[in-house]
């Protein structure tokens, strides 16, 4: 294992769209969900002046207030706000997969937000995020490690959604038993 620099293997990716945008699913701060690794939410469609372009298997980072922790990947290309921070991984350096795991974590939400500036709206660059120093294993074990916490993020996901299905299922019965009693009553 060896300590390594974010700078040292991923970069900002400062791509921007010239061509037209409309074909283009949009992402805004208001779309990360704080401490989610996966992108869930997006516009399509919908009027915005968003030009900064990312490519599918980037994080987006949400560098203003730094501390919501706001940093997902995309599976898909788009445009994003300005107020976010589009990081690639170097793949000869760390495993895609696991780039966005290193980054949605507390020790390098700490560390941005210490880099933040500004009183309103503090927001990090990308030149003071890339200072962020962390132990990454060799390509071998990264490969190992991403594909348990992919695994367990699969398991997250489809224990909210049983979750929110047996939420709708208890709501649907008490709804039903609140109308067998009105029409039990009216008689």
């Amino acid at each position: 294992m060896s300590r390594v620099l974010l700078g040292e293997v991923a970069v900002e990716r400062k791509e921007t769209c010239k061509e037209n945008r409309a074909g283009y699913p949009s992402v805004g701060l208001e779309h990360l969900v704080p401490e989610e690794v996966s992108l869930t939410q997006w516009d399509e469609g919908k009027e915005n002046t968003f030009t900064k372009m990312f490519r599918k298997g980037d994080v987006l980072f949400g560098r203003r207030r730094a501390y919501l922790k706001k940093a997902s990947v995309a599976d898909f290309d788009g445009i994003c706000s300005g107020d976010i921070t589009v990081i690639s991984a170097k793949p000869d350096r760390i495993v895609p997969e696991l780039l966005p795991f290193v980054i949605q974590n507390d020790a390098m939400f700490e560390f941005a937000v210490g880099k933040s500036a500004g009183s309103l709206s503090p927001r990090v660059k990308w030149n003071h995020m890339k200072d962020f120093e962390f132990e990454l294993p060799d390509m071998d074990r990264q490969r190992q490690l991403a594909d348990v916490l992919w695994a367990m993020e699969d398991t997250k996901r489809n224990y909210r959604r049983l979750i929110s299905a047996t939420d709708d299922l208890v709501k649907s019965q008490f709804i039903g038993v609140r109308g067998l009693r009105a029409s039990t009553i009216g008689r």
